[in-house]
């Protein structure tokens, strides 16, 4: 049993290499590996938990069309102005083969970027780092507590880049706008199994029949806010619910069952931030009387 989530996040980087006997003086191109597929540990921006990032490098994986559209060579990553594109990937080239990926790139012949582009034939720079998005992750946890492995089902490169030292495995590059990337949808089989335990108790509790202390108060604090005040009473009771069968699941520890009580209620409009910390704070204090 799985579960999804969408949550935001910013453009990746991996190091990755130009091969200096692949320039090809007709052309004025360079082979360049882009990627190996090799496991990285990074850490997760959300809960600061590391993990070992692992990219699918198989055909219904990678989404090839920004390369093979031509994407640009950068320097260093800088995508603000034109003037840092030092290259373009040659359009086609850009392909999968023994579990790596392969494109030709393209080098300017303009004066202005002689200095780099030269270093890169002489061999003298060697690094490149590939920015791309994530689009989905499916995530395994291990039993002996050790790192959780995400491996990349969907993703997508997006520029390379010309750097003199490769990106350290755990930096994220800044891109889509500096506004956090892409959306990714995390699939993680622990989290809905816990999530159903934690239903089938919620279930096996009695009915709670609610009368709220000061309910005309927060009756007309919702009114004035616009909210349905009618529904005040059941998404109370929602949220007493899933508290006591946080509890239940954490055995009476007070942090696991606020963690599982916030994580537990749905994000929805009638689930928002406020509910999920009143379904936290609610599953500490009861867990820890």
């Amino acid at each position: 049993m799985t579960t999804t989530e969408r949550v935001p996040a910013p453009k990746f980087g991996r190091a990755a290499s130009i091969s200096p006997a692949s320039y090809d003086e007709a052309e004025n191109s360079v082979e360049v590996i882009w990627t190996t597929g090799a496991s990285v540990r990074r850490r997760d921006w959300r809960t600061g938990n590391y993990y070992n990032e692992i990219l699918d490098v198989s055909p219904g994986a990678v989404r090839l069309e920004r390369l093979n559209g031509g994407a640009p060579l950068l320097d260093t990553h800088q995508d603000s102005e034109c003037r840092n594109v030092i290259g373009t990937v040659v359009p086609g080239s850009a392909v999968l083969r023994d579990g790596k990926g392969y494109a030709r790139v393209a080098l300017s012949p303009a004066p202005d970027d002689a200095s780099v582009v030269g270093k890169i034939r002489a061999g003298i720079i060697r690094n490149i780092s590939v920015g791309y998005v994530i689009h989905a992750v499916e995530k395994t946890v291990k039993d002996d507590g050790s790192d959780e492995d995400w491996r990349v089902v969907d993703w997508e490169p997006h520029e390379i880049s010309a750097v003199p030292i490769p990106a350290d495995a755990g930096s994220h590059i800044r891109g889509a706008d500096n506004d956090g990337g892409s959306v990714v949808v995390i699939t993680d089989p622990i989290a809905a199994a816990c999530r159903a335990r934690m239903q089938a108790l919620q279930n096996a509790l009695p009915a709670i029949d609610i009368v709220p202390m000061g309910a005309d108060t927060m009756i007309a604090r919702a009114r004035a806010f616009g909210a349905d005040p009618e529904r005040i009473p059941d998404t109370m009771a929602r949220i007493l619910e899933t508290a006591l069968a946080a509890v239940a699941e954490a055995g009476g520890d007070p942090i696991e069952a606020a963690n599982l009580a916030y994580g537990a209620l749905p994000r929805t409009l009638d689930f928002g931030a406020n509910e999920r910390g009143a379904a936290y704070g609610a599953a500490f204090v009861l867990a820890a009387r």
